[in-house]
C-alpha cells in the first residue's frame, strides 16, 4: 500500500480528476476534438504513472516524455485548429505547423542520440502555444457575437493552455538564467513546487471547460 502512495502525486492526482471529469461530462461530446483531447488526458496519466514507476525502478524516463512531446504538440495544435475554425479554416497551416515541429523534434532528438529530453522543442512549442492563447483572445475581441466568458468552454480552455506554457517557459528561463550566471542558488524543489502549482492551475481550467462544454451542449439542445 506505501509503494502504491508514491503514485499518487499532485500533478497525478490532479490530471486523474480532470480524467474523471471529462468522463462525467464528455460523454455525449459530438465534436472530434473535445473527444481527442479527453483522450489526450488518458494518456497524459498513463504517462505520468509509467514515468513515477521508472524513476521508482530507477530506470531512465526521459525518453517517456520525450515521446510524449508528440501527442502533446499535436492534440494542443488541432484544438487550437478547431477553435479557429470559428473564424477562419485554414488546414494548410494547421499541417505546415505540425510539419515544423516534427522536424524540430526528430532534429533534436537525433542530435541527441534519444538520450535527453528534447528542451528546446519543448520551449519552442510553449512560446507558440502561448502566442496562440493570445491570438485567440485578439479573435474574441473582434468577434461581434457576445460569448459570457465565465462560461464558455473554449475561453477556459485557452487559460489553462496560456498559464501553464508561459509560465513553465518562464520559470525554466528565469532559474537557468539565475543558475548560469551564479546570482543565486536554487534548490530543485522550488522549481518543481511552482511547476506543480501551475499544473494544479492547467488542470483546474480544463476540468472547468470540460463542464462549461457539457452546459453549453446542454442549453444548445
Amino acid at each position: 500500500m506505501s509503494a502504491l502512495i508514491n503514485y499518487f502525486t499532485v500533478n497525478t492526482v490532479v490530471e486523474l480528476i480532470c480524467l474523471i471529469i471529462g468522463t462525467c461530462f464528455i460523454f455525449n461530446e459530438k465534436q472530434p476534438a473535445w473527444w481527442i483531447f479527453y483522450g489526450y488526458i488518458f494518456l497524459t496519466c498513463i504517462v505520468e504513472f509509467t514515468g513515477i514507476h521508472l524513476r521508482l525502478q530507477k530506470l531512465p524516463n526521459m525518453t517517456v516524455y520525450n515521446i510524449f512531446l508528440i501527442p502533446e504538440g499535436i492534440v494542443i495544435s488541432y484544438f487550437f485548429y478547431s477553435l479557429y475554425q470559428k473564424y477562419t479554416n485554414k488546414i494548410k497551416w494547421l499541417i505546415a505547423w505540425i510539419g515544423i515541429f516534427l522536424i524540430f523534434w526528430i532534429a533534436e532528438t537525433l542530435s541527441d542520440s534519444f538520450q535527453g529530453f528534447a528542451f528546446n522543442t519543448s520551449s519552442f512549442i510553449s512560446i507558440s502555444f502561448v502566442l496562440a492563447s493570445l491570438y485567440y483572445y485578439y479573435l474574441i475581441l473582434k468577434d461581434p457575437n457576445f460569448e459570457k466568458l465565465g462560461s464558455y468552454a473554449p475561453f477556459w480552455w485557452v487559460n489553462g493552455v496560456l498559464f501553464y506554457y508561459f509560465g513553465t517557459t518562464a520559470i525554466n528561463i528565469f532559474f537557468d538564467y539565475l543558475l548560469q550566471d551564479n546570482i543565486y542558488t536554487f534548490p530543485h524543489s522550488i522549481r518543481y513546487n511552482v511547476i506543480k502549482i501551475v499544473n494544479v492551475f492547467l488542470y483546474s481550467c480544463w476540468s472547468y471547460a470540460f463542464i462549461c462544454r457539457y452546459h453549453q451542449r446542454k442549453s444548445s439542445t
